[in-house]
């Protein structure tokens, strides 16, 4: 109808523009009428652009509405988790694993459960779906959470001491002030997890993925990191004595201020590493590693083992103390294709 309206306007016009030219010069009615249709037609155009808009925000709303209704509506499993399984989990765990036992193809879908403070030692959650679980707390110890996936999980606090956690994926987890002593993590994921103040001794992370990870003052005596990938991690102030990181990845980690006496970081990458400010390296083992662009100003290498070592474009300063003892120098990092940074 709009439409239409706005054709007869602009035929009217036309004609009455005809009408004036073929009586000659324009008539003072002529005018006055062309103006008056002119101005109608104008009204109508813009009468018509501001229904279109509000059409145009009126549909966006109703598409929001359509995706919201398509994202979770449809998919509950996004924000509930198995209610049965809650109720199978009060019963005990003794209980419970026999039920896994039982039912060894059933899906165990616990994401976004609340089992804060729970007494769960030796339960078996093995390929469970846990993204989201708040575990803070919770008594895990000699638990098996191997294959489970526990994307952004919290387990704040929660003691997983001795627990069997091979191929499992914590991606973005918050494993803050938790427990994982003699812990096997093997083969697991956890990129972006925060492990700030966590107690790993003695725990195992072969080929696991740490990188971009946060475990900052975290205890990783005695632990085993071996072929592990750890780009970026941030380790500041973390206590590595007697770590064994051989093989490892450690491109752009953050090792300031680290205890790594007796470490073993042979043929590790440590491309970009930050070491500066870690204060005892003796006898650790640099054999075979790179540690090219490596900072190494104020660092402490007395007594580490840097046999095949490489130190390309390392930086070094007269408060960096080399491994026989004596303050860097410029002889040194030339050496060794070094910068000397004064």
């Amino acid at each position: 109808m709009r439409i239409f309206t706005k054709q007869v306007l602009r035929g009217i016009s036309i004609n009455c523009r005809e009408r004036c030219k073929a009586d000659g010069a324009q008539k003072p009615e002529c005018t006055l009428e062309y103006m008056r249709i002119s101005s109608t037609a104008e009204r109508s155009n813009h009468g018509e652009q501001q229904i279109n808009r509000g059409a145009l925000k009126f549909a966006g709303k109703i598409m929001a509405v359509v995706l919201f209704c398509h994202v979770f509506l449809n998919v509950p499993e996004l924000f509930a988790y198995d209610a049965s399984l809650m109720a199978k989990l009060k019963q005990g765990v003794d209980s419970w694993n026999q039920f896994r036992k039982d039912n060894p193809s059933y899906v165990i879908d616990l994401r976004m459960a609340n089992l804060q403070g729970a007494g769960l030692k030796g339960i078996n959650l093995s390929n469970a779906l846990l993204a989201k679980a708040n575990f803070a707390d919770a008594n895990l110890v000699e638990a098996d959470l191997s294959g489970a996936r526990l994307e952004g999980a919290n387990l704040r606090g929660v003691n997983l001491s001795k627990g069997k956690v091979t191929d499992a994926v914590f991606t973005e987890a918050d494993l803050t002030e938790g427990f994982f002593i003699e812990t096997d993590f093997s083969r697991s994921s956890l990129t972006r997890a925060t492990m700030q103040q966590a107690f790993l001794s003695k725990a195992k992370l072969t080929q696991v993925n740490l990188s971009w990870s946060d475990l900052r003052n975290a205890n990783l005596e005695f632990t085993e990191i071996t072929d592990a990938k750890l780009v970026g991690v941030n380790l500041k102030r973390a206590g590595l004595f007697a770590v064994n990181a051989a093989g490892s990845d450690l491109r752009g980690a953050n090792l300031v201020e680290v205890d790594l006496r007796n470490a073993d970081l042979s043929k590790t990458d440590m491309r970009g590493a930050d070491l500066s400010f870690s204060e005892n390296m003796a006898s650790a083992s640099l054999k075979n590693a790179n540690l090219s662009f490596a900072n190494l100003i104020n660092t402490d290498l007395k007594g580490a083992d840097v046999e095949n070592a490489r130190f390309f474009g390392a930086k070094v300063s007269a408060k960096t103390i080399l491994p026989n003892g004596v303050r860097g120098n410029p002889d040194w990092a030339k050496a060794r294709e070094a910068q000397f940074v004064k």
